[in-house]
């Protein structure tokens, strides 16, 4: 099974156990091995996790139907409309009201009050789901003498 994983099989097996609510403690006992190992196993596949989301994200990211870019101090109120005029551009329909779409960035942007605190964007994927990304800078790769 971990052959399409980036998990190895020890790894799932503690991923499993801790999931049916059992301790480090009671893993290293039911594996023969220290609880230090079963916690230092348990971190590398969580770490291992979350680089896989991210790199879904991205690709989803990579290949959104259309996206803004917010700027750390950008007031978000400004980003529906700047969404908007995109989308008009691109042709893209966008299934959200502006609320729901400022809505969305209170609960899931790195915001202070109505504040960007970083840069970030937000997108538009595949499945017409809101999606908020890292900001990447918009690299086009121009062919030469007309290649």
């Amino acid at each position: 099974m971990s052959g399409d994983s980036f998990l190895t099989e020890q790894q799932i097996r503690i991923l499993r156990l801790r999931a049916q609510g059992l301790k480090q403690s009671e893993i290293a006992e039911l594996l023969g091995t220290s609880r230090a190992n079963v916690s230092i196993l348990e971190r590398r596949a969580l770490r291992k996790i979350e680089k896989a989301r991210n790199t879904l994200l991205l690709w989803e990211q990579i290949n959104s139907r259309l996206s803004v870019e917010v700027r750390k101090g950008e007031d978000i109120f400004s980003v529906p409309e700047r969404l908007f005029k995109r989308a008009d551009e691109l042709g893209v329909h966008v299934p959200y009201s502006t609320a729901e779409i400022i809505a969305f960035l209170v609960e899931h942007a790195p915001l202070k009050d109505r504040i960007a605190r970083d840069d970030f964007t937000l997108f538009l994927d595949s499945k017409n789901r809101l999606r908020i990304g890292e900001y990447l800078a918009n690299e086009t790769v121009e062919s030469k003498d007309g290649e």
